[in-house]
């Protein structure tokens, strides 16, 4: 069975369970303990509980660091819960209500490096203020990406979630990031068919951008600059119908421009090392957001503690 000081003992194959750092790994621990104490405490105070506090069977996994540990290496690997159940120990139910917890410690549309606040953030300029100073916000990048579903049973979903550009059936979540990769916004997850424009109009992120923070943003948002005119966008000249041929300059400027949008797309790409945003995803279309922010927070608490942010 794998345990939290069996697997530590080996860094190398802890970082590649996890995608964390045995010193990363318990400095989220640290951090979102005392947010776990409470909803255990909680929980253990039902009304309806039959039994007395501590009686029943004692938890297989009672330790924050193997639930937590359980849920980076479903999140990494992605295997069925069949795998996990002979690995660690318990039974299916439990590896489900283990993730399920978990996940929802690190979550919300701003991904912090710590536990967000009760309050609700409304405003990048507020989330700037808890952010650390040597993040920047003078530059947001932001685009959106999809991830092959199991196809609805219901038919009348089968049409929002079939995506024309993969031609499948995904979910789509817009994301937003500085210049250096951190991730500041996360928007309500959608079915595939929704237009990347489209999204971003809905996600409320044009109403939350700052007038002094310049938006970098790809083809597919034509008609921003008409829509948005308070806001500082730089899109790529597209050729159309009466113009076949970009001039020098027009060139020039959107190449400047994916030199800045890679960052946003080496970020899609470090997500998506975790299985769980890569392949098919199985689970409850419900949940996807909230696994989504889960990991995008487990992302920038890594840049923090990397110091690459």
């Amino acid at each position: 069975m794998i345990r939290i000081q069996q697997l530590e003992r080996r860094p190398r194959c802890f970082r590649s369970f996890t995608g964390l750092t045995v010193e990363e790994f318990h400095q989220l621990v640290v951090i979102i303990k005392p947010e776990w104490k409470k909803g255990r405490e909680k929980r253990l105070k039902q009304e309806d509980r039959k039994r007395k506090k501590g009686g029943g069977r004692k938890q297989a996994l009672a330790t924050i660091e193997d639930q937590l540990l359980l849920t980076l290496v479903w999140a990494r690997i992605y295997p069925v819960y069949l795998i996990l159940e002979f690995f660690f120990g318990i039974d299916e139910s439990t590896v489900c209500r283990t993730i399920q917890t978990m996940t929802i410690l690190l979550r919300g549309k701003f991904t912090l490096p710590e536990r967000i606040p009760r309050r609700k953030i409304r405003t990048l300029e507020e989330l700037k203020a808890l952010l650390p100073p040597d993040i920047g916000l003078d530059e947001i990048l932001g685009d959106a990406t999809e991830q092959k579903i199991l196809r609805p049973k219901d038919k009348r979903k089968r049409r929002r979630y079939h995506s024309g550009k993969k031609q499948a059936f995904t979910q789509k979540t817009q994301i937003a990031v500085n210049r250096k990769g951190y991730i500041i916004h996360v928007a309500d997850s959608v079915g595939g068919r929704m237009h990347d424009y489209r999204l971003f109009q809905n996600s409320g992120l044009p109403q939350l951008i700052p007038q002094t923070s310049t938006l970098y943003l790809d083809n597919g948002y034509q008609g921003i600059k008409k829509d948005y005119p308070n806001l500082q966008v730089k899109i790529p000249y597209k050729r159309s119908r009466k113009k076949q041929d970009l001039t020098r300059c027009e060139k020039i400027f959107n190449k400047k421009q994916r030199r800045v949008r890679i960052t946003i797309e080496n970020t899609f790409a470090h997500l998506k090392k975790y299985q769980v945003l890569n392949q098919t995803f199985r689970h409850d279309r419900d949940r996807y957001h909230t696994i989504f922010s889960f990991v995008a927070n487990i992302f920038n608490f890594r840049l923090l503690s990397r110091g690459l942010a």
